[in-house]
């Protein structure tokens, strides 16, 4: 019985906590990122694309957002990495509609919603401007 829990239930479990651990600290650094989220003021941004990722573990996107004046035009997810049903694209509708980062989240794409808004406003605040 003890090799049986050494051999195969110890590394399981301890694979298990790892995991476990790296959620969590996955889910502090999305919530800080969203903490930051601030308001943008679009019409001191000079039209153009902008480009702005957010990623951390399971959640992950690189987007583009294009800016005419002084309001958010587009807004294209150039990559994206979450759960299969998670991608919360939802979230993009809610940022053009409110022209700003911080929307509400996508019931069920927490985490996903989060990691767009955090791109949004990074490529928004960074001047990460495309030619």
């Amino acid at each position: 019985m003890y090799s049986l829990f050494t051999n195969h239930l110890l590394p399981l479990a301890l694979i298990g906590a790892a995991f476990v651990l790296r959620m969590s600290m996955m889910s502090s650094r999305v919530e800080s990122a969203y903490r930051e989220l601030s308001r943008v003021n679009l019409s001191e941004i000079a039209d153009g694309a902008y480009r702005g990722e957010f990623g951390d573990f399971l959640v992950a996107v690189q987007l583009e957002v294009v800016v005419r004046e002084g309001r958010i035009q587009a807004i294209e997810i150039l990559h994206q990495e979450s759960g299969s049903g998670y991608e919360a694209r939802e979230t993009i509708d809610r940022i053009l509609a409110a022209q700003t980062a911080r929307v509400k989240t996508v019931s069920g794409a927490t985490g996903s919603s989060k990691a767009i808004m955090a791109a949004v406003y990074r490529a928004l605040s960074t001047s990460g401007r495309l030619k």
